[in-house]
């Protein structure tokens, strides 16, 4: 899968902050979805600062990582396909320039605990989000209910609420980062264009030489940041994203 995209970015999970709230109108400053509310709290490209200066794993993890109800990150749309698995739910469209968003969210049919799982697409990331409760935000009104969304959901690599620190390192190893009750990982690495990808960027430039193609999009970064956090030593938050950029 072709991705031309700015620098690296990385992934994350993070913890509620406190914030209410309907969906503003279009009238409000942009077309019908989009507000410039910041109320998404679960949300880390809304601080333009996913890993906070710590420094990178020069490693890839599983990519079992990136993929949960079978809608991976390294899909070209995720959010479309989140909609085709879980159903249709309403797009959210929030900020601009490197904290522009787009979100869709899914939410369990029980309460107690409400169990978010939400998708969001950034200028060069996509994320996933999986948490249990937390304050209200505008557009947690539009969180489409699931069966598939449940307490025992879980990333494809085993990752999943109510995990203990340990039960998170043992699948995820050594963490970048233990700040409070969150760990934090980081990872960056070259990878090499897949033959397959090399063709399709061959044909989408025809006016690049052999040579300068090779140059330009022979590799491509990889860049991946999780941060998980807990709540009397239970994962009570998530979030996971990766980048592809040449």
């Amino acid at each position: 899968m072709i991705r031309i995209r700015p620098p690296l970015l990385l992934i994350c999970l993070f913890m509620p902050l406190l914030y209410a709230g309907q969906v503003p109108t279009s009238a409000q400053g942009g077309p019908p979805g989009y507000t410039r509310d910041n109320s998404d709290w679960w949300s880390q490209i809304r601080t333009d600062d996913a890993n906070g200066g710590i420094a990178v794993q020069k490693r890839e993890p599983a990519a079992s990582n990136f993929r949960i109800l079978s809608i991976d990150l390294g899909d070209d749309d995720p959010l479309s396909k989140a909609t085709a698995k879980l159903g249709k739910a309403q797009r959210v469209e929030r900020g601009d320039a490197s904290t522009g968003r787009s979100q869709i969210c899914y939410s369990s049919v029980k309460d107690h605990p409400r169990i978010h799982l939400v998708f969001e697409s950034g200028e060069v990331s996509n994320w996933f989000y999986l948490f249990a409760d937390g304050p209200d935000w505008t557009g947690s009104n539009l969180c489409i209910k699931s069966n598939l969304v449940t307490e025992n959901l879980s990333v494809a690599s085993g990752l999943r609420l109510g995990q203990t620190p340990a039960e998170v390192r043992a699948i995820l190893g050594r963490p970048n980062a233990v700040i409070g009750n969150k760990i934090v990982y980081s990872y960056a690495v070259q990878k090499k264009t897949p033959a397959g990808d090399f063709d399709r960027l061959r044909q989408r430039y025809p006016e690049l030489s052999d040579e300068e193609l090779h140059r330009e999009y022979e590799f491509y970064s990889l860049g991946v940041y999780v941060e998980a956090r807990f709540a009397r030593s239970k994962l009570t938050y998530l979030a996971v994203s990766k980048t592809e950029a040449y």
